[in-house]
C-alpha cells in the first residue's frame, strides 16, 4: 500500500514547481535594473560629451561641492544603521528595531538637505543648471544637476518606505516572522547608498 508523504523542496523543484520569488521583491530588482541602465546611460553621455569638448576647450572643469562628500558619509552611515534595524527585526528586537529606523530616517533627511545645499553652492559659483548661452563649457554643470537630481528622485522612493516601515513597526508588524517590507526596504536603500557611491566617485573623477 502507498503512503503519502510530503514532497521535499528538491522534489518540487524537479516536478517543475521551481523557485518563486515574492512578486513585490522581484518588481525591486526589476526597478533597480532599470535604474542602473539610466545612471548608465547618464554617465555614458558624460564620457562621451566630455570626450567632444574638452579638446575644444568647451568642456568646464570644477570642484564638486564638498556637501557632496557629507551626503556620501552620511549615505554610509545610514546603510549600517538600515542593516542593524534588518538584523534587530529578524532578532525580534522591536525597540531597537525602531530605533535603527529613526536613525536611518533621519540620515536621509540629512543626505537630501546636503544635497540641496551643494546645489545652491554650485548656483552662487556661477554653475547654473540651464547655463546662459555665453557661457562655454555651462553643460558640464548641467550633467551634474541631472545625475544628482535623479539620485535623489530614488533616495525620495527611500525615505518614503523608511516612513512606511517605521510606522509599521510602531504598529508591530515588523518582526521576525513578517520580513517582507523592512527587506525590501533594506534592498533599496543599500541600493540608493551604492549607487551614490558610485556616483560621486564618477563625478569626482571624470570631472
Amino acid at each position: 500500500m502507498e503512503q503519502n508523504t510530503p514532497a521535499s523542496p528538491n522534489l518540487r523543484f524537479q516536478k517543475g514547481e521551481g523557485f518563486r520569488m515574492n512578486p513585490k521583491k522581484f518588481n525591486l530588482w526589476l526597478l533597480m535594473l532599470a535604474s542602473v541602465m539610466l545612471f548608465m546611460a547618464f554617465t555614458s553621455a558624460y564620457i562621451v560629451h566630455r570626450s567632444d569638448s574638452l579638446p575644444n576647450g568647451q568642456w568646464l572643469q570644477f570642484d564638486l561641492p564638498v556637501q557632496f562628500t557629507y551626503s556620501a558619509i552620511a549615505v554610509l552611515i545610514s546603510s549600517v544603521f538600515m542593516q542593524l534595524s534588518w538584523r534587530a527585526a529578524y532578532r525580534d528586537e522591536i525597540p531597537q528595531n525602531r530605533l535603527f529606523l529613526i536613525g536611518t530616517l533621519l540620515l536621509s533627511l540629512v543626505f537630501c538637505a546636503y544635497q540641496y545645499s551643494g546645489w545652491k553652492e554650485m548656483t552662487m559659483n556661477g554653475l547654473p543648471l540651464v547655463p546662459a548661452e555665453d557661457m562655454i563649457g555651462g553643460v558640464s554643470a548641467s550633467f551634474v544637476y541631472v545625475i544628482t537630481v535623479f539620485h535623489l528622485l530614488h533616495v525620495l522612493g527611500g525615505v518614503v518606505l523608511l516612513a512606511l516601515t517605521l510606522a509599521r513597526s510602531f504598529a508591530f508588524k515588523v518582526h521576525r516572522k513578517n520580513m517582507l517590507l523592512i527587506g525590501i526596504t533594506n534592498t533599496y536603500w543599500h541600493f540608493v547608498g551604492l549607487l551614490w557611491i558610485y556616483l560621486f566617485l564618477f563625478l569626482y573623477f571624470a570631472r
